[in-house]
């Protein structure tokens, strides 16, 4: 897989602080009405969210559609020349730089370029409708190859003086231009990191078989990986107070204080406790917290077998905190909060490469490269 010419549009700089928009996982969390809408990206990501409203999928598109061409006839966004870009981000313990390139979703279809866990049905539909209909993309794809097979330090190749740079939370974005010609490089496998929505909407399409669609590929060593934990509703039918007998016959449970560093382990929060929980011998770990839940709890306690579209499995963010999943059993919403160990990165080339899948929501990688600093329209 060679990376290819991003031949995208780029943002305006003088326009950055009016219309960068976080990622839309957290959006329905963490802001109010009046932050919303100075977001203005969700007029083209969930408009319905920007105008707080119930739009039928005909408006939801055409005013997507719409603000998209607005961007382009303002100049808010520009065609960029046949050139690639760095997307460098830093905090002060942390840096990585990546590749923006365009790449072909025959690759993906054919598993050269790799995913690691299921996707939720609806979402995978929600994108593959936005990108048909709107014929855009300003979410990059974030993969990363293993730099230990690829001797390639992108941190040489971009000019002194980034087109765009700026700080967002803890982390600082600059985008540079380089010079360099990467189409030398061959990547033999990629693997998806973030946007696996998102490149699944791209296979479901219905255009040519030369779909290209934009990514963003960073080096394995330099990747963050995050917990991203659960939060239950038990069937109706399910007893909750044999739950704690029926977790023993898996698990060996242990009750931890709040303040035993619980990020050390697998934890659970059920009934005001936060329960430390290990396999027992008898049964094979599947080498992370996410996937155990998934085969011993959900599925052979509390008989849930589809996390992908099942409604009594909320999927939390590590962003929200572990205040949000104790608030979630505490207040009723839902009866047990996961507090999950990040799945490795080996594991995840390990499950890529094997063409294994763990669950949905497995991973959660930190930092982000941010939606709408490039935007790719898919269709010419």
């Amino acid at each position: 897989m060679k990376p290819l010419l991003p031949n995208t549009y780029v943002l305006n700089n003088k326009y950055l602080q009016s219309i960068i928009s976080p990622s839309t996982d957290i959006i329905d969390y963490n802001f109010t009405s009046e932050q919303v809408h100075k977001l203005n990206l969700l007029q083209i990501l969930r408009p319905d969210i920007y105008f707080n409203k119930t739009l039928s999928e005909e408006d939801f598109f055409d005013l997507s559609k719409k603000y998209y061409q607005k961007l382009i006839n303002e100049e808010i966004i520009y065609k960029s020349d046949n050139e690639y870009f760095l997307y460098r981000i830093d905090s002060e313990t942390h840096s990585q730089t990546g590749l923006i390139s365009l790449l072909n979703i025959q690759d993906y279809i054919n598993r050269n370029i790799k995913p690691h866990e299921k996707i939720l049905v609806s979402k995978g539909k929600e994108r593959a409708d936005q990108l048909s209909k709107v014929k855009f993309q300003l979410s990059p794809i974030y993969l990363f190859y293993d730099d230990k097979n690829i001797d390639l330090n992108l941190d040489i190749h971009h000019d002194k003086k980034p087109i765009i740079k700026f700080k967002s939370g803890k982390y600082t974005h600059s985008i540079y231009k380089t010079n360099t010609d990467f189409t030398g490089i061959n990547f033999k496998e990629l693997f998806v990191a973030d946007g696996h929505h998102r490149i699944e909407g791209f296979a479901q399409l219905d255009v040519d078989k030369d779909t290209k669609f934009l990514s963003i590929v960073f080096p394995k060593s330099k990747c963050l990986n995050l917990a991203y934990n659960r939060s239950i509703k038990f069937p109706e039918d399910y007893n909750k107070d044999s739950f704690l007998t029926n977790l023993k016959n898996f698990f060996y449970v242990e009750e931890l204080k709040y303040h035993e560093k619980i990020d050390r382990f697998f934890v659970i929060y059920f009934q005001d406790k936060f329960l430390k929980l290990d396999l027992k011998n008898d049964f094979s770990t599947n080498g992370a917290d996410c996937i155990d839940f998934s085969e011993f709890v959900l599925k052979e306690i509390l008989n849930i077998y589809d996390e992908t579209n099942d409604q009594r499995v909320e999927f939390v963010p590590p962003t929200l905190g572990t205040d949000y999943l104790i608030n979630q059993v505490d207040t009723g919403i839902t009866d047990l909060s996961t507090l999950m160990r990040p799945v490795s990165m080996d594991l995840i080339i390990e499950y890529s490469k094997n063409l294994k899948f763990m669950p949905p929501k497995a991973t959660w990688f930190e930092p982000k490269p941010l939606d709408g600093l490039f935007f790719y329209k898919i269709i010419e």
